[in-house]
């Protein structure tokens, strides 16, 4: 049996959003693979935000301990928001024995070169997304801004 740490995380700006949603995933999950559940670390906190993802700085705390053997996420763009964080990290986590992997993104398995070759390139394609969402609001600032609409300052990569 695998002991797990499972993670979720939820941007603070989209009050439609609740970290139980993602739990639920990994819970069944976790159920259905017979993993054992160490933790389930969550923030709210938006993802370029690291001072306030206390739970995150936790979980890479204990991953250095060797307190559990696998992360579990709903979603890669929970965890990481740029591909050298992502690979950079889950390749210490490998170094330590540690798998990862994403609920969503399935084909992950970082047990395998093939595996940890996904996960770059979804990785990369999570970057993206991020970046484009970001162009989006930026746009969508900036003419709310020319019509003379209140807008309210925000950092993007949520």
């Amino acid at each position: 049996m695998i002991k797990v740490a499972m993670y979720a995380r939820v941007s603070t700006d989209d009050k439609e959003q609740n970290p139980e949603t993602q739990l639920y995933a990994l819970r069944n999950f976790c159920r259905d693979a017979d993993w054992q559940v160490y933790k389930e670390y969550v923030d709210l906190a938006r993802a370029r935000d690291y001072k306030h993802r206390t739970a995150w700085q936790q979980l890479q705390k204990d991953a250095r301990q060797h307190k559990f053997k696998a992360v579990l996420v709903f979603r890669l763009d929970r965890a990481f928001r740029s591909v050298r964080e992502c690979v950079n990290l889950v390749e210490d986590w490998y170094d330590r024995g540690i798998r990862f992997k994403s609920v969503a993104e399935d084909v992950i398995d970082t047990t395998t070169a093939q595996g940890r070759f996904i996960l770059q390139i979804m990785a990369a394609i999570a970057e993206l997304e991020s970046s484009i969402i970001g162009d989006r609001v930026a746009a969508g600032m900036a003419r709310a801004k020319a019509e003379g609409k209140p807008i309210r300052s925000q950092t993007t990569g949520g």
